[in-house]
């Protein structure tokens, strides 16, 4: 962290650069809320419009946004080792559709709503979440979300992760030996 002002400096003095950086970490804030770039803020709580220098480094961040927008439907699990240990967190991610931002966020409030599923969004910026399973405390556990980002992520998913989804939903997981 202590390194942070002479990088939000660089970021000022190259704003089309600060502009990519703001939408790479909105992006990966976007599927998962918790990957911050620096610690609990996000960069885009230290730039203020306000401010000439950081106003650039923000309209850079929206010409950057301004790409074909996607809804991807992420799901992670939690999962223990035969001995209770936490083992790496699997990833899916599978793009659903690809359209403008606004477009895809009012087509996933509408079918959210539908459902009685809450939505966050974010309306300065565009991005929409619906949790369908949000995460919990405690391992084991899974998570699911519907989400709007730039279409910048490809779709990606480990080898077993449709078996490991099913066997924690359907209740083995839990017959694990957790020692």
């Amino acid at each position: 962290m202590g390194a942070l002002p002479a990088h939000l400096e660089r970021m000022r003095s190259h704003p089309d650069i600060a502009g990519e950086v703001l939408r790479l970490e909105y992006t990966a804030m976007s599927l998962n809320p918790n990957a911050r770039l620096y610690g609990r803020r996000n960069l885009l709580e230290l730039f203020a419009p306000s401010r000439p220098r950081d106003r650039a480094c923000l309209e850079a961040f929206e010409r950057e946004l301004d790409v074909p927008w996607a809804l991807y439907h992420v799901r992670r699990l939690f999962l223990l080792s035969q001995t209770g240990k936490r083992r790496p967190v699997m990833r899916s991610i599978e793009r659903v559709d690809t359209g403008r931002s606004r477009q895809l966020a009012r087509r996933l409030i509408t079918v959210s709503d539908r459902h009685g599923i809450d939505v966050e969004h974010d309306p300065l910026y565009g991005r929409a979440r619906a949790w369908l399973r949000p995460r919990r405390e405690a391992w084991p556990m899974a998570e699911e979300l519907f989400v709007t980002a730039p279409a910048r992520v490809i779709d990606k998913q480990e080898d077993t992760f449709e078996q490991e989804w099913h066997a924690l939903l359907s209740g083995s997981a839990a017959r694990l030996p957790l020692a």
